[in-house]
């Protein structure tokens, strides 16, 4: 922890004294062909923590003579056009104020009406200083960072929430310096978005600690602020792109656990894939459950409920996150990428001792961090049959996916289970395999072996891959997906459902022509289940061939 000396007058003076010490956190710009540092994306400092890091100065806020309040009343915006901390006194419209400041609050109220009126979130609480609105203070950071939001007094009332706050937050006066990513009104846009979301998480629950590997006593849950704050820049104004600076970080070291401290500006877009992958329409609420969710529990684990509330998984999650950030660059695929913005993000980078040209067998042994993905790249020079296996030291820890690029037709992508030989199926020499690992325990790190192999088409065993979802509600609208592998072409195939006492009570016949030697998925539509009228209870899923049976249970729960 770095400690700070400093007895300045007001907590800014603090601040700027803190970062102009704190050279290693700033970034480095990755849009950029030079090293330039970037000014620090937003910092917050715990209330647990602060004294130690800014000394006394922590207790005053800045002191500005100006101040104007936004138009519908949420926002107190605090100024000088005179000294150091100057804004532009230009004001070219009719409400009296510099055009900085009007910015200022027009940006302010934006925010709110996007994150309290539409996504429902809580409003920042009131700290009933001086007025109840949130206070905004514009000040010059000379680009050092872009703005400071201070936690300031503890809520008493809510018990049950031991670290939410009131706060305030601090901006540049102009965003005109070669540390900005974004400037002038870009980055006052961002900024204040990422900022004011900041307020609205302090009235839910800064966790002091969280007990995950590896993160630091006075960060506790700050990842997740960050996360969460990227992801409402890039919602609030999604032309401005200014995270697109902060990629390097991740897609350069890709292995790190997701709350390493550099990914904190890194995975606003994992928030994005997460609620992606429900309706957008519907489950863009999906972010302030969990938030509730923060009043009383850590946001890992709010973050891990909510997602298997709505039928999903985390751990799969980043393991799907992982393969789509792929697709970037110049391999971007607009069906397969993170977002439309990915043509523009770095390409993932696989270190060389994760990728290899496959001529009979390939083999890695790795170490994979607490929940943490390694990526395996593997090439041909030859048209081969492939197959791979994975044996852990911990069973059911690790989470795999693969894809096969091929620039000749349509890539194919597989979820399958560890510790377990699976094939793969028919690769070209042009064609490139990726390999997805991710490690589920947040607790622990684990060893893996990989092994990537020719393989004969004879020596391929059926059997079920995977099951989803498990337990299966047909009231949660989402289909029983059976991923299964074959050794043979099959010339008859059905899909059947027993119950433990060998009752058949459901049946599909498939065409078998549409199936292969190999790796097949096949999805029942909750409708069709439900028509049934299969009660709650355990269950044995089939696929049966002319030649093989092959089963696994289940649970329905309605």
């Amino acid at each position: 922890m770095f400690c700070l000396p400093v007895m300045g007058k007001d907590s800014f003076t603090a601040i700027k004294g803190y970062l102009d010490s704190k050279s290693a956190g700033k970034q480095y710009n990755s849009s950029s062909s030079t090293n330039a540092v970037s000014a620090i994306k937003s910092v917050m400092i715990h209330p647990e923590h602060r004294e130690k890091i800014l000394g006394k100065a922590q207790f005053s806020r800045p002191i500005l003579d100006k101040a104007y309040i936004s138009a519908d009343g949420h926002f107190k915006i605090h100024y000088t056009t005179d000294g150091y901390d100057a804004v532009d006194s230009t004001s070219t419209h009719v409400h009296g104020v510099p055009d900085y400041v009007w910015e200022t609050a027009k940006t302010a109220e934006y925010s709110y009406r996007i994150l309290v009126d539409t996504l429902g979130f809580q409003p920042p609480p009131i700290d009933n200083y001086e007025e109840p609105e949130a206070d905004i203070y514009i000040q010059n950071y000379v680009g050092s960072a872009y703005a400071y939001t201070y936690p300031e007094a503890a809520i008493l009332e809510t018990t049950n929430q031991p670290y939410d706050y009131t706060s305030y937050m601090t901006i540049d006066n102009d965003y005109k310096e070669n540390g900005y990513n974004s400037k002038g009104l870009d980055g006052l846009h961002v900024t204040v978005a990422h900022e004011f979301f900041h307020m609205v998480q302090l009235g839910y629950n800064w966790w002091e600690s969280n007990g995950l590997t590896g993160v630091s006593s006075s960060n506790g849950d700050a990842y997740f602020l960050e996360w969460c704050s990227v992801w409402f820049e890039e919602r609030a104004y999604p032309e401005v792109n200014d995270y697109w600076a902060y990629l390097n970080d991740f897609f350069y070291r890709p292995t790190a656990s997701i709350w390493a401290n550099n990914y904190w500006y890194c995975l606003g877009p994992f928030v994005r894939f997460i609620l992606d992958k429900y309706d957008p329409s519907e489950n863009e609420h999906l972010l302030s459950e969990i938030w509730e969710n923060i009043k009383t529990k850590y946001a890992f684990q709010s973050l891990t409920d909510v997602i298997a509330e709505s039928g999903g998984n985390l751990a799969t999650l980043y393991n799907d996150f992982m393969r789509a950030c792929y697709y970037t660059g110049s391999r971007y695929d607009k069906d397969f990428a993170v977002s439309p913005d990915a043509v523009f993000f770095p390409e993932l980078m696989i270190a060389d001792i994760n990728s290899g040209v496959l001529e009979d067998v390939l083999q890695f042994d790795v170490t994979v961090k607490p929940f943490a993905s390694q990526p395996f790249m593997i090439s041909f020079e030859n048209n081969q049959y492939v197959g791979l296996e994975t044996e852990s030291t911990k069973k059911n820890v690790f989470i795999g996916s693969y894809l096969i690029d091929k620039p000749a037709s349509a890539d194919i992508h597989r979820n399958f289970r560890t510790n377990t030989d699976v094939f793969v199926g028919e690769t070209r020499y042009n064609d490139q395999l990726m390999i997805f690992l991710t490690n589920s325990s947040k607790d622990s790190s684990y060893s893996l072996n990989l092994q990537v192999n020719k393989t004969d088409t004879l020596n391929i065993s059926s059997k079920i891959l995977s099951l989803y979802a498990n337990p299966f509600s047909w009231q949660q609208q989402k289909p029983l997906t059976i991923e299964f592998q074959l050794g043979h072409f099959p010339n008859k195939l059905s899909v059947n459902i027993f119950n433990l006492r060998g009752q058949q009570v459901y049946q599909r016949l498939l065409n078998a022509n549409d199936y292969i030697l190999g790796v097949n998925d096949i999805r029942i539509p909750p409708q069709e289940i439900q028509s049934k009228n299969i009660s709650s209870g355990i269950y044995i899923l089939q696929i049966a061939t002319d030649k093989k049976k092959i089963m696994k249970k289940f649970t329905v729960l309605n």
